[in-house]
């Protein structure tokens, strides 16, 4: 009887500490899940490599979204001349590729305009306008915030984010040129400022399609 009791004992003793470890392991491995999940949600490289035109839909002008753009176009680029937003530009072709002066790629944390023999990126000088150089080492270092269904474009060391500035959406104006059918091409300004005022926008890879409109294939 006595031998039975130590034996109902020492399984009980030995029971506790298997349970504590089993909840202890649990324990991290849940932290290690939840950290690792606020680590992917706070990382940025994922942007790396993406390519398209970028736009944001913050401001419309009839059914145009905005896009960020060299001025002028199709051999005319000033390149010396600060970023714009201009009305994302649709044609017929079929190929339906994004015009060259609207075409970005995001690599290792800088924007560039690839499509030229000479690529150029995004310098943001010291008034917040977006300007263009051929220099890597003068690239600015920008930061895609995610926020939504886009993101932020962030100068990952002034700590501001691209904005209208004081600008309004209703106060656009126009470039002196038109598109599909008569559509008026459209600017708005752009230029770093407080995040709070900060632009969503997303990379869109695709021109959209429209009637008549047949630009010169040295604009792609």
């Amino acid at each position: 009887m006595l031998l039975w009791a130590l034996t109902i004992f020492s399984c009980a003793t030995v029971s506790e500490p298997v349970s504590n470890d089993s909840d202890g392991f649990t324990g991290d491995a849940n932290q290690s899940e939840s950290e690792g999940s606020s680590a992917e949600t706070n990382d940025l490289t994922g942007f790396d490599g993406a390519q398209g035109a970028i736009v944001t839909a913050d401001c419309m002008f009839a059914d145009y979204t905005y896009a960020i753009d060299i001025l002028l176009s199709c051999g005319s680029e000033r390149f010396a001349d600060e970023l714009r937003l201009h009305t994302f530009k649709r044609h017929s072709h079929s190929h339906q590729q994004v015009f060259n002066d609207q075409l970005l790629t995001y690599r290792n944390q800088q924007l560039w305009f690839d499509a030229y023999s000479t690529p150029r990126c995004i310098q943001i000088d010291n008034n917040g306008r977006l300007q263009l150089t051929t220099q890597p080492s003068q690239c600015t270092t920008i930061e895609l915030i995610e926020q939504g269904n886009g993101f932020l474009l962030k100068d990952a060391e002034g700590g501001e984010c691209a904005t209208l500035g004081t600008s309004q959406c209703s106060e656009h104006q126009w470039t002196g040129g038109r598109e599909c059918g008569g559509i008026d091409h459209r600017f708005l300004p752009l230029v770093m400022g407080d995040c709070s005022f900060g632009l969503q926008f997303t990379f869109e890879t695709r021109a959209e399609s429209c009637n008549g409109e047949y630009p010169e294939e040295e604009c792609f």
